[in-house]
């Protein structure tokens, strides 16, 4: 699989698990960040995220980015199908 990682497919996996988040706050923290950051840099993505989408609250931000790293841990798992 690719290392780069769809943000259309994670939007939708995101409002999936998440029906109650907004769709343009989740779309704004996609784009900023561009792919998920490493939970160990957690703190600095929603400073940067403060900053520049001040729309988005921190803890829903946080929220988000919760969703998008588990999306990301299963879109880069092998596929079942894949294990032959």
């Amino acid at each position: 699989m690719d290392d780069e990682l769809d943000l259309a497919e994670a939007a939708h996996y995101i409002l999936g698990e998440r029906p109650e988040l907004d769709e343009q706050q989740v779309w704004a923290v996609l784009r900023e960040l561009g792919e998920p950051p490493a939970a160990s840099s957690n703190e600095l993505a929603l400073h940067l995220l403060e900053g520049t989408c001040p729309g988005v609250p921190p803890r829903v931000a946080q929220r988000i980015l919760g969703e998008w790293r588990a999306y990301a841990s299963l879109a880069r798992e092998p596929d079942w199908d894949d294990e032959d």
